[in-house]
């Protein structure tokens, strides 16, 4: 069975914003734009960390606080609706492929100093599956705009030969 799913931060963004008008003007209004506070460098928060907390909490079958961990302070966690949704996939994967025993990061790209992509497996009972992170450090924090999970093994190593070729 293929399972594929994808919380985009471009679906988040346009779901996210409302539009005004103030008499001829038009402008784009954000909605739910809390920020938190900027923490050191140190600071618990970076991928890494925001990573491991979610995987252990997964491997505790502890679903709602690992999201609730990892979309903290974020536009997945303004609008409920897609948090639970992805939730609830996320469930039907781990019921499918079996519990979460553990999990590895597979790689690691960064883009410039503000944007990181962390591809895991999760260690799954029965099959590993591939987990995609995408953060944008803003304000000195990394949040995560865009989460992506699939039973995509076999492209993760095509994946990886094309650019161990390069």
């Amino acid at each position: 069975m293929r399972i594929f799913f994808i919380l985009t931060a471009s679906l988040l963004l346009t779901s996210a914003f409302a539009q005004t008008a103030k008499g001829d003007k038009k402008g784009l209004v954000f909605l739910n734009a809390t920020p938190a506070p900027s923490p050191s460098p140190e600071a618990p928060g970076e991928p890494e960390m925001l990573l491991q907390r979610f995987f252990e909490a997964l491997k505790a079958d502890k679903l709602d606080a690992a999201y609730e961990g990892l979309a903290k302070n974020t536009l997945i966690a303004s609008k409920a609706e897609n948090l639970e949704q992805l939730k609830k996939r996320t469930r039907e994967a781990v019921d499918n492929f079996g519990p979460v025993k553990g999990y590895e990061v597979v790689e690691s790209l960064e883009i410039g100093q503000s944007l990181s992509r962390q591809t895991c497996i999760s260690l799954n009972e029965d099959l590993p599956l591939r987990w995609r992170f995408y953060f944008y450090r803003t304000e000195g924090k990394w949040k995560i705009v865009d989460l992506r999970v699939d039973d995509g093994i076999v492209e993760l190593f095509d994946e990886v030969a094309r650019n161990r070729r390069r």
